[in-house]
């Protein structure tokens, strides 16, 4: 996970680590286990924010390093989903989603390479510490040598194709703002009073100067300064064009 500062161990570590005694309320320890998950996600959330940036799609992120989705039960790996995984269904009931899912998807083998690597270092660490340490014969199977190379991820060519839907797909349309523009509702929603009708674009004169907004045209205006992707938003994304021709 991100660290907020080099060496500092992260807040839902500290909170795992403390046990909770039988006379412990629930209310109390269900406050607890609310602030241990509300501090993973955040550690998610940064660490998708630094591999990402402003184009991150918290959801699809989430949902592409799922467990289950991934196969992994703490050290089995089932290279397939179990439990109550829902991509095969959320592959036939929303397609979009479930391309954003695969996009996201963690590269497992390089997870578990990164893994066998610290094994390796700390078992050589170790080794170096003893009196005698005992040597490897030099006829050892070329399979039990790490590689200095992580595995490749091998969705990546579905991730290249899909990554202009998976980061503009389903996003607000609005123009890229210029230096200094602010939201209102003619370059965020002035859509609303375009409409197509026998192959005509019609457009309703609308004063823009005695234009008010409803209090939820207001509040979607402004959450669009608040989300995970509001750096790729307000630079146009969503009016891009999606998909390859």
């Amino acid at each position: 996970s991100v660290r907020l500062r080099a060496g500092v161990e992260p807040l839902h570590s500290r909170c795992c680590a403390e046990h909770f005694s039988p006379e412990m309320s629930a209310e109390t320890k269900f406050n607890a286990d609310g602030y241990v998950h509300r501090t993973r996600k955040y550690d998610d959330l940064l660490d998708g924010k630094a591999n990402y940036k402003g184009s991150l799609n918290f959801s699809a992120y989430q949902q592409g390093r799922d467990e289950q989705y991934l196969g992994v039960n703490g050290k089995n790996y089932y290279a397939k989903p179990w439990g109550n995984d829902s991509s095969n269904v959320q592959a036939v009931l929303n397609g979009p989603a479930y391309w954003k899912r695969v996009y996201y998807r963690e590269n497992i083998a390089k997870r578990f390479w990164e893994e066998d690597q610290k094994a390796q270092k700390a078992e050589d660490a170790e080794a170096a510490k003893s009196a005698s340490p005992m040597k490897k014969s030099a006829s050892a199977p070329v399979l039990e040598r790490l590689s200095d190379v992580p595995p490749a991820d091998a969705y990546q060519g579905i991730k290249d194709s899909m990554k202009p839907f998976a980061e503009r797909q389903g996003k607000p349309r609005i123009r890229a703002m210029q230096h200094g523009e602010r939201l209102d509702f003619h370059n965020t929603l002035g859509h609303k009073y375009h409409m197509k009708a026998g192959g005509k674009n019609l457009t309703w004169d609308v004063s823009k100067q005695t234009h008010r907004s409803t209090p939820n045209e207001m509040k979607w205006i402004l959450s669009n300064y608040f989300r995970t992707d509001t750096q790729a938003v307000l630079a146009g994304a969503g009016s891009e064009p999606n998909l390859h021709k």
